[in-house]
């Protein structure tokens, strides 16, 4: 199991940027509870939950039995504990993990954060960082808000990426979040209309053509007929 201060160190580490500027956002974002979910670990993937306070084991236990239910996932090996997180300026806080077949997609680049997203919905920044071996082409879920939740991706090389959660309404039951991220609509160089949408445009001046051909034809036979 990773002891909390690990997991900070591994997160810092990954995500550190020497010489780059820090984002108000960023800076203003303080997790409540951070979620690392590391791949590469025999055939199960690590997931760590560490918060950044005291709570019960049992609340603890709680929160990972619906991340597996909700992801479905066979949770194995879980411990979870109260200790001290080390440093200059120590304060005891709970962590918890387990490993589980299948949460990292290795061969749709899927990073699924949804099932991490809803048991811990009480708390207003969540924090959620993958950690994955090399080889896997990321197509997951990027920037994306709604009126329940705003989420930031921000990926450092194809190995880390760290989803960043503000949960603005906790009232939801399900986010129905897709797994992958979006195709954008592709644009031709015509006024920037989409293949689909020049099919349908075309479509209907036909339409109007073929009903202007039928009236013009019909006006000219009555008058013929008169």
């Amino acid at each position: 199991m990773l002891l909390l201060i690990n997991v900070f160190a591994i997160i810092t580490l990954c995500f550190a940027m020497p010489g780059s500027a820090v984002s108000d956002s960023e800076s203003n974002f303080q997790p409540q509870v951070l979620v690392l979910i590391m791949g590469g670990q025999g055939s199960h993937d690590l997931v760590s939950i560490n918060y950044t306070d005291v709570v019960p084991l049992s609340t603890a236990q709680a929160d990972l039995d619906s991340i597996a239910k909700i992801g479905n996932w066979e949770a194995v090996d879980a411990r979870g504990e109260t200790r001290s997180s080390g440093g200059p300026n120590p304060v005891d806080t709970t962590s918890i993990s387990f490993k589980a077949k299948g949460i990292i997609g290795y061969d749709n680049g899927s990073l699924p954060i949804e099932p991490f997203i809803t048991p811990l919905k009480r708390f207003k920044n969540i924090e959620i960082d993958y950690i994955v071996p090399s080889g896997i082409e990321f197509r997951g879920l990027q920037d994306y808000e709604n009126k329940y939740v705003k989420i930031q991706l921000k990926s450092m090389g194809s190995n880390a990426h760290r989803y960043r959660v503000v949960v603005k309404d906790a009232g939801f039951a399900a986010l129905d979040l897709p797994l992958l991220q979006p195709a954008e609509p592709v644009e031709d160089e015509q006024g920037g209309r989409t293949l689909a949408q020049r099919l349908m445009l075309g479509i209907a001046l036909g339409l109007v053509g073929a009903a202007g051909a039928y009236i013009l034809t019909a006006v000219i036979i009555r008058r013929r007929a008169a």
